[in-house]
């Protein structure tokens, strides 16, 4: 697998929410999860794999992740479906997690099972989490990360859950009103989480389909390919990236990946080069425009705005304002300029310059829509329909044109259409 792309993957690869329909905008719920503890615990060793995963003894994990995934459960280590699935969202959510409690007696302590404590970790271990970090960030249960973890958890586990280190939160001026978690005092360097209340599911709405198989899943990777980078992948980068997505890695996660690798960007670089200014690049131009990515001064969304707004495509224009006025109508409206037209956004000129000029064309409803028209013949063969197309009009300010490029490819619509595109023998 390349690196530019693959070293993305470990980045976006659990990311959050998958699109079910490209006429929607991207859902604030959880994504889905399996119902099946192998296959979860198989989507923990991947994430443990990438360095997303992590507990605190290793043994939590060598004893009550590894052996469901080989469909075996240790005796005296079994672990709530439930408790599988939060760890997974979690892991979607914020990135990245580490677990320093979980199922107690199977990693032979005994810490506080005894009176007077008879700690839930002892009582129903397989069903009580301490969470240590989320997302790079060590939890305390009152911290920012600490409140985003249990308002994320209190939207997908069922009512009658328990939290503890309420304390940590009123002392702290952070206390939570919670729907379906009861909370609870407990020591201030972690946050736990349990079940012990409930019998009751997660959240419906986070427990999907099945997973897609890896041979469905081939036939998309090879869509991305083509369709990013204009290339059919090997077999070794098509089975990563199909192995990850059968293990339940969210397609958005994947698109992600793509969008955002240094070989799709250079190719978004050169086609501006030809399409703005008429050229190819000169031989350092892509690898500066790059670097400039890299240091966050410039996206890949803005390469093009950057190139009309440049000193030589002025002077290829007439070298003054009027026929730079004309060539934004007829190269980003596809139409010509009435003279009243032009002398309006003269006047603008004069105002702001002419990258504000461009930064008005460029997010206008009518550039917009033309922009999201050629993203759906291309990703998904056909003309938008009036209400997609109102919808994506809409967020394309908030989420930009590499936001509306993922949604689309990681949505129901473009993997089923992957099928057909590049059907796997």
């Amino acid at each position: 697998m390349k690196r530019s792309v693959f070293a993305l993957f470990v980045a976006f690869a659990l990311v959050i929410t998958t699109l079910s329909a490209v006429g929607a905008p991207p859902a604030s719920a959880a994504s889905t999860v399996s119902n099946s503890p192998q296959q979860l615990a198989q989507a923990l060793v991947s994430a443990h794999n990438s360095g997303a995963f992590t507990t605190d003894p290793t043994t939590i994990y060598d004893r009550e992740i590894v052996p469901v995934s080989q469909g075996q459960t240790l005796g005296g280590c079994a672990v709530d479906v439930r408790v599988l699935q939060v760890l997974v969202l979690v892991i979607n959510r914020f990135g990245s997690l580490r677990v320093s409690d979980l199922q107690r007696p199977c990693i032979g302590s005994n810490l506080n099972c005894g009176p007077p404590t008879y700690s839930v970790h002892c009582v129903v271990p397989g069903e009580a989490i301490d969470f240590a970090n989320v997302g790079g960030v060590g939890l305390n249960g009152s911290n920012a990360q600490n409140i985003l973890l249990l308002q994320f958890l209190d939207n997908v586990v069922p009512t009658g859950t328990n939290a503890g280190q309420s304390q940590c939160r009123t002392a702290a001026g952070n206390s939570l009103n919670l729907a379906n978690i009861d909370q609870f005092a407990d020591s201030c360097n972690h946050q736990h989480v349990d079940f012990r209340n409930t019998d009751a599911s997660l959240n419906p709405t986070v427990l999907g389909a099945p997973l897609p198989t890896v041979t469905a899943s081939s036939s998309y990777v090879v869509a991305l390919y083509n369709d990013y980078l204009s290339r059919t992948p090997s077999a070794g980068e098509t089975k990563g990236w199909a192995t990850q997505l059968a293990n339940g890695a969210p397609r958005d996660g994947v698109a992600n990946g793509f969008v955002n690798s240094d070989e799709y960007r250079l190719i978004r670089i050169a086609a501006a080069y030809q399409s703005v200014l008429g050229r190819s690049p000169d031989p350092s131009g892509p690898q500066n425009w790059l670097a400039a990515m890299h240091r966050g001064s410039i996206t890949t969304d803005d390469i093009e705005t950057s190139f009309y707004s440049s000193l030589e495509y002025f002077q290829q224009h007439g070298n003054n304002n009027a026929g730079f006025v004309a060539s934004l109508y007829t190269n980003l409206l596809h139409r010509n300029a009435g003279s009243d037209e032009i002398a309006y956004w003269v006047t603008y000129i004069n105002k702001y310059g002419t990258a504000w000029v461009v930064s008005q064309f460029w997010r206008s409803t009518e550039t917009i829509s033309e922009r999201i028209s050629a993203m759906y013949q291309r990703y998904l063969g056909r003309a938008p329909d009036p209400v997609g197309l109102n919808t994506w009009v809409g967020l394309a300010l908030q989420i930009g044109d590499s936001g509306l490029r993922s949604a689309l490819t990681s949505s129901d619509e473009y993997f089923a259409r992957s099928q057909n595109r590049y059907p796997s023998s």
